[in-house]
């Protein structure tokens, strides 16, 4: 059973992918902190209640072209999953040009953990009531 044919799962799934590729993001920041020059990154956000919607399809009306496969292009040409950094904007910057605040990527990471373990929790959750369904025990 693939459990990524379930729209929830799927959503969970990509939201455990994107909270991974914002962690990797961060931890790159954080090694930077003292790099003269280097300007901090961020992630664009998702919306995880659009990406359920979007992957169940009960957004109403469907306007557009959409993926729904991770090898699919996009109408921009990029592939469907694609993660974009940006620059984080308004952030102070050093004197030596970094603009790094290591209080506030501490933070983020500290969130980032929160909602990564809230999702595979979530995950679980879900794994549990399909056995339950099925008839199958935990142990």
């Amino acid at each position: 059973m693939d459990l990524t044919n379930i729209p929830l799962m799927a959503a969970l799934k990509n939201r455990m992918k994107w909270l991974n590729s914002n962690q990797a993001v961060i931890s790159e920041n954080i090694a930077h902190a003292d790099t003269p020059g280097f300007k901090a990154k961020e992630l664009d956000g998702q919306n995880f209640s659009g990406l359920v919607e979007e992957l169940t399809g009960s957004t109403g009306h469907n306007t557009g072209m959409r993926t729904n496969n991770a090898r699919h292009m996009d109408v921009n040409g990029s592939s469907g999953n694609s993660l974009r950094k940006v620059e984080v904007k308004g952030s102070e910057e050093s004197q030596s040009g970094n603009s790094v605040v290591l209080e506030e990527e501490m933070l983020k990471l500290a969130d980032t953990q929160m909602k990564y373990g809230m999702v595979v929790n979530l995950y679980k959750k879900n794994v549990g009531l399909m056995n339950k369904a099925l008839g199958k025990s935990n142990g």
